[in-house]
């Protein structure tokens, strides 16, 4: 069969799309993100924090600039991540 040769039956009830129950269903927070908020404010990864924003704010006023913060926002997601590792997966199922 070619694209657009679809084959249509008589009196055939058109598919209907499955609707789900958002109001039935209990939105679960993913255990990381509550982990990694709470991993953010530790001393250690807020002093991170604030580095990656002075630099943000840094690279933001300026209009042409080959600045990047990326090492700043690796060094802040390797705080939170190495925190996050220690007890994320006794979380898990």
């Amino acid at each position: 069969m070619a694209f657009g040769d679809e084959k249509h039956i008589e009196n055939d009830p058109p598919e209907e799309e499955e609707e789900e129950d958002d109001e039935d269903e209990e939105d679960i927070p993913d255990p990381i993100d509550v982990k990694r908020e709470e991993c953010s404010s530790l001393s250690e990864c807020q002093k991170l924090k604030t580095e990656l924003e002075v630099c943000n704010e840094r690279v933001n006023s300026r209009s042409n600039t080959e600045e990047t913060c990326t090492q700043e926002l690796y060094d802040f997601f390797h705080c939170t991540d190495h925190c996050v590792a220690k007890t994320l997966f006794s979380k898990l199922k």
